[in-house]
């Protein structure tokens, strides 16, 4: 486990894990103390007491570390970035959304997790954009064809009168 505390990198590695009984805090004046504690059997009286609340010091000049729970991972969109290069790569709207992924899981594996936020969110509006330039087009279209099949329609339908009627050949001699 790493863990970095105004400016001191502090290592440690505890194959025991948390219920060890082993206490590790950092003083200002960057010496490092490991107390062991005893164990103390599980409270199992209500209300509890949250566990990540600091505690009272025995020696006044000691800094606790906590470490509270993470934070969910930004999001790259990668599949559907790629989704959107091959199927909806309407003026590379598509790529530069695989471009910006690409650059959120990048930048996600180096642990800058606030620029993997923002690379991740613009290759999010790439993706949306791409969608939205390739398929609303054809679906207005599709409303242009059906409404102006419609239109001829009744437009055939009124003038077949006209073309229906028949002339004799007796009234023009």
């Amino acid at each position: 486990m790493c863990s970095e505390f105004a400016g001191f990198r502090l290592l440690l590695w505890a194959a025991a894990g948390p219920d060890s009984g082993v206490r590790v805090s950092l003083t200002p004046s960057t010496s490092l103390s490991v107390e062991e504690t005893a164990l103390e059997p599980m409270d199992t009286a209500y209300p509890r007491e949250d566990p990540r609340a600091p505690t009272p010091s025995k020696a006044g000049a000691h800094t606790a570390l906590t470490l509270g729970a993470p934070h969910p991972p930004p999001r790259d969109h990668l599949i559907w970035s790629v989704f959107s290069t091959l199927y909806l790569n309407l003026c590379c709207l598509g790529f530069l959304a695989l471009a910006y992924s690409i650059k959120a899981r990048d930048r996600k594996v180096v642990g800058d997790l606030e620029a993997a936020r923002r690379f991740g969110s613009k290759a999010k509006c790439y993706n949306i954009l791409a969608a939205m330039w390739t398929l609303v087009p054809p679906l207005l279209l599709l409303g242009l064809v059906v409404t102006g099949a419609l239109h001829l329609a009744r437009l055939a339908k009124d003038s077949a009168a006209f073309f229906s009627t028949k002339f004799d050949d007796a009234e023009y001699d």
